[in-house]
């Protein structure tokens, strides 16, 4: 189960996801995700993965997806923490290059 929160109290805004972000979450997810970025107001953007306990190449291909949105739209969108088991898929899919600083400071 993933459960998504935002904050736009704080600069950057900051977006958690907790739990799973597998095949079985993704079309929730996204659809949720698009709902809460889609305000101007939620540029620039921590993305925050330290309680995301499961990651699939599904819930990968969504974290891009929302990357390239941001990116597509002028914002900035940040990765915070991930936890050590996102931390193996993204590395695994060689996607290491997306976040470099934050998977390095894992090592």
């Amino acid at each position: 189960m993933l459960e998504i929160t935002y904050d736009r109290s704080v600069e950057p805004t900051r977006l958690c996801l907790t739990g799973s972000l597998t095949i079985y979450e993704v079309g929730e997810a996204h659809t949720t995700l698009l709902s809460m970025l889609a305000t101007p107001e939620a540029r620039p953007c921590l993305l925050d993965l330290e309680a995301l306990e499961d990651l699939d190449t599904a819930g990968a291909q969504l974290l891009l997806a929302t990357q390239r949105h941001f990116e597509a739209a002028g914002g900035s969108l940040k990765v915070q923490g991930p936890a050590a088991a996102v931390t193996e898929v993204l590395e695994l899919l060689r996607l290491e290059t997306l976040y470099p600083d934050v998977l390095l400071a894992h090592r």
